[in-house]
């Protein structure tokens, strides 16, 4: 998961209908968000939904409320439901360096601590969780490929890195950076895998500051 930057032009379906889900919205969504849910970062060409920051059930005021909107896939929006209001807004929030994103390849968990100890960073934690670890100690199906799926695009950007460090040419180098565009899956997992090794960060630091310049 991170900082996810929107347009500031509202969709003007979202002042002249009743709907919050326009074509117009979906379409800037998916611009912005370079057609990837907010919170998983998975690429959704189709299977995505527009998705209330503050859920619509508890926060009805903001049903239409762009600031309120995003875009997120069907398995996120139903893990988080109603019942995650108070985490952090990726609007907002460089939630790649606020909250640390590591794979347990040992354990097929994900890991997530916070650099703040407050409710919103513990709440989207909480939230993190349950998208990839799930709720209880036997995964269902979808939780457990959705953690297989991660773990996959992990080891894949491994393993550029491995070449990388093998052979540090301008090919295999080209390739890390394209892994690390904003287009790209699990940017929020690479950016610790850099971040985590000085030689990398060095080399890398312009290519994981993304839409924090936007």
């Amino acid at each position: 998961m991170i900082r996810v930057y929107k347009d500031s032009n509202v969709p003007s379906s979202l002042t002249t209908t009743t709907a919050y889900d326009g074509e117009d919205v979906k379409k800037q969504l998916l611009a912005d968000q370079h057609d990837k849910c907010y919170l998983c970062e998975r690429n959704r060409d189709t299977d995505f939904e527009i998705e209330h920051y503050r859920s619509e059930h508890n926060y009805p005021k903001l049903r239409q409320n762009w600031d309120n909107l995003f875009m997120g896939c069907r398995y996120c929006n139903g893990k988080k439901s109603d019942s995650f209001d108070n985490t952090l807004n990726p609007k907002n929030v460089n939630i790649e360096e606020e909250i640390e994103q590591r794979i347990d390849f040992l354990n097929k968990q994900a890991l997530f601590v916070s650099v703040v100890n407050d409710d919103q960073h513990n709440e989207t934690i909480s939230l993190l969780n349950r998208l990839y670890n799930g709720t209880n100690k036997t995964r269902k199906l979808k939780e457990e490929r959705f953690i297989e799926q991660t773990i996959g695009s992990v080891n894949r950007f491994l393993g550029l890195i491995v070449e990388y460090k093998n052979n540090p040419i301008p090919e295999n180098e080209k390739a890390i950076r394209d892994e690390l565009s904003i287009e790209k899956e699990c940017l929020g997992f690479k950016y610790w895998i850099i971040k985590d090794d000085s030689v990398l960060l060095q080399v890398f630091a312009n290519d994981i500051i993304w839409n924090k310049i936007a």
